[in-house]
């Protein structure tokens, strides 16, 4: 998993608290939540490993829960073609 990136045709939009996406090929829009929006800029800086770890200390959850989090809404992502194996 620590290969993906963000696809490099999505087209953001920062909005306040959130971050829209939008797949152009597919129209599809997506909203990122704060939590979304670090895991999203911290893959495009291209540091996966420490994903948790920003995560637990920005929200202060545990770093296992943080992980579990992370893990799970960067699969969403890569199933909806947002983000890509690089």
């Amino acid at each position: 998993m620590n290969d993906l990136k963000p696809h490099p045709d999505i087209i953001e939009t920062p909005l306040e608290d959130e971050l829209v996406l939008l797949d152009p090929k597919t129209q599809q829009m997506y909203s990122l939540n704060a939590t979304g929006m670090l895991i999203w800029e911290t893959l495009k800086s291209g540091q996966y490993a420490t994903v948790a770890e920003k995560l637990s200390d920005a929200f202060e959850v545990e770093p296992t829960q943080a992980q579990h989090d992370a893990d799970s809404l960067i699969a969403d992502l890569e199933r909806s073609g947002l983000l890509v194996r690089a």
